[in-house]
């Protein structure tokens, strides 16, 4: 199984759906580092949403704070003169927008109700 990593930073750009003759479809979104001042180099860096995880990035702007879950996936490709070619992906699995202070904008789940029967009478007289 793959290790699952986490990256937060500035999304600044996300890139429209890639649709192949395969039937594959893809869609990269570009962070920044999350460094809190403007950066002289700072680092471009491309994830790969694919698949039906490609619509997790619907509506996501660009400038907002996001963490990303991502894994790191690499293939090796031979191509038609022979060559051995290798590939690396970040993969994103799961992107969260970030309020300013760093909490998600995801809202939070309420607790489970128990499961208990509506007609349970009184719990004293579970069997457990």
């Amino acid at each position: 199984m793959a290790a699952i990593y986490e990256y937060t930073g500035v999304v600044e750009k996300v890139l429209p759906t890639q649709t192949f003759a395969s039937g594959f479809s893809k869609r990269d979104i570009v962070m920044t580092d999350d460094v809190g001042q403007e950066s002289k180099w700072p680092n471009h860096i491309a994830f790969t949403f694919k698949k039906d995880n490609a619509s997790l990035l619907e509506g996501v702007k660009e400038g907002a704070r996001a963490k990303i879950r991502f894994a790191i996936d690499g293939r090796e490709w031979t191509n038609p003169q022979g060559q051995v070619k290798y590939f690396t992906d970040l993969t994103g699995l799961k992107l969260e927008v970030l309020n300013s202070d760093g909490t998600s904008t995801e809202p939070v789940p309420a607790p489970a109700e128990p499961d208990f029967p509506a007609d349970a009478g009184d719990v004293e007289d579970m069997p457990f």
